[in-house]
């Protein structure tokens, strides 16, 4: 490589007078000065140069046992490193954008050297076998758009240099082994997610209000981790989040009034945690567009609002475990798409005289797969006949540990032919099928705006 050669006679014009001392000076400080800018330029060590020493160090540590992995990955590759399996670069200098590397049997652990992938813009490394802990230097990443490190076995506590990669928009690092709090740093600063998916970890600590801050959030998936203490008044600013999962948590408490404000909800599942408060009378008005409401194993009291008949998008309302009462609403068969109704281990009511009407309703809900309704003592009395006008698609058909009586309506034999399972139960009788258990996840597929 040749360098450019400057001399102070060198950029002087051929006519022009004889330069005073002062003059030649000052030309030759310019000439110096020109000389070690482009000396300095001409010495930098290339972006591309930089960016393969980060991936053959990403390589070297997270191939682990497994020599299989990556073996594309060599300098002998045409095209060089921007035709590795998974890279993906963009512009003259070669700058690496994207490292998605989904299910490779990846084994090792993540090399702190891919913080130094300046200009990277997706980082997937889900569905591998990575452990230890998640390098703090990612946190220079701060182009960084999408970071998917979900089931790993990934360990420690949640780098809080992470709210420095401030053009973050999804971040998931479900199904791990972290521990610790949610970095509050996170709500400070990430202004652009849309998605924070810490679904199935050890995290423990509250949630932080912080999180009322990401105002372009639209999931929120905390479940299945160890967190306690209150669900955050603020998450009710949170007008476009439409997927809210607090479930299988130790958060107790009231339920936030705020969070009836979230008129985007589509699934919430706040079931197995120890809430406390009732359900909002006009819930029917506030989530116009809600398809999964989980509420169950939680301690909420007084009645199932009429109003529920109203949620006509619903598919799934799962209100076990609780202490509500009262009836069930005669119009919940106004619920057309509904495929679940979980009811049981309440106090709800019926009798011969009143509160059976909620079955004649629900002969209206073609698609119903499943209506659980286990002890509940203050069921009384005997089945309204229309049970036998339940949907030909029902599966679970469950009433053991009531205070149902009487001889069953002779056209049941209809469902179970229907029955997956065909076992029913009720009163030490063959009559129900039983299988059920509903954890709902969105699909980051299902939803390629996030």
């Amino acid at each position: 490589m040749f360098l450019p050669i400057f001399s102070c006679s060198s950029i002087t014009p051929i006519n022009s007078p004889k330069p005073t001392k002062a003059t030649s000076t000052a030309m030759c400080s310019a000439c110096l000065l020109l000389l070690s800018v482009s000396m300095f330029f001409f010495t930098l060590p290339g972006a591309g140069a930089d960016d393969e020493a980060a991936l053959l160090a990403f390589k070297a540590a997270a191939v682990g046992g497994s020599s299989d992995a990556l073996a594309s990955w060599n300098r002998s590759t045409d095209g060089g490193y921007c035709s590795w399996e998974g890279v993906r670069c963009r512009g003259r200098h070669r700058q690496v954008v994207a490292l998605s590397l989904p299910s490779h049997g990846l084994t090792g652990v993540l090399s702190p050297a891919v913080g130094n992938l300046s200009s990277l813009r997706t980082l997937d490394l889900s569905f591998n076998e990575l452990s230890e802990n998640i390098p703090a230097s990612l946190g220079r990443l701060h182009r960084l758009h999408t970071l998917n490190l979900s089931h790993n076995s990934f360990s420690g506590s949640i780098p809080t240099n992470l709210s420095f990669c401030t053009s973050l928009m999804i971040m998931a690092i479900k199904f791990n082994n972290l521990s610790g709090n949610v970095p509050p740093e996170l709500g400070d600063r990430l202004k652009h997610l849309k998605l924070l998916d810490l679904e199935n970890n050890n995290l423990t600590g509250g949630i932080p209000v912080s999180m009322g801050n990401l105002t372009s959030l639209s999931v929120l998936d905390l479940m299945q981790n160890q967190l306690e203490g209150t669900i955050p008044y603020d998450l009710g600013v949170l007008k476009d989040l439409w997927f809210l999962g607090l479930a299988y948590n130790n958060l107790s408490g009231d339920f936030p009034v705020s969070l009836y404000n979230l008129s985007s909800m589509k699934i919430m599942q706040i079931q197995w945690n120890k809430l406390s408060g009732s359900i909002a009378t006009n819930i029917g008005s506030r989530f116009p567009s809600i398809q999964i409401l989980g509420f169950a194993v939680n301690q909420f009291t007084g009645h199932i609002p009429a109003s529920v008949s109203n949620l006509t998008s619903l598919q799934v309302l799962y209100l076990a475990e609780n202490r509500l009462s009262g009836y069930v609403p005669r119009t919940v068969g106004k619920l057309q798409a509904l495929r679940g109704l979980f009811l049981w281990s309440n106090k709800l009511e019926a009798n011969d005289g009143e509160g059976w009407e909620f079955i004649t309703s629900l002969s209206n809900c073609s698609q119903l797969q499943q209506l659980v309704m286990d002890n509940n003592p203050a069921f009384t009395g005997h089945l309204p006949s229309s049970l036998v006008n339940l949907s030909t698609t029902l599966q679970s058909l469950t009433f053991d540990a009531t205070g149902i009586s009487g001889s069953l309506p002779s056209a049941i034999g209809n469902l179970e032919t229907n029955c997956l399972e065909r076992y029913l139960k009720v009163l030490g009788s063959a009559l129900c099928c039983k299988n059920f258990g509903w954890t709902i996840t969105y699909s980051m597929e299902a939803y390629p705006d996030l």
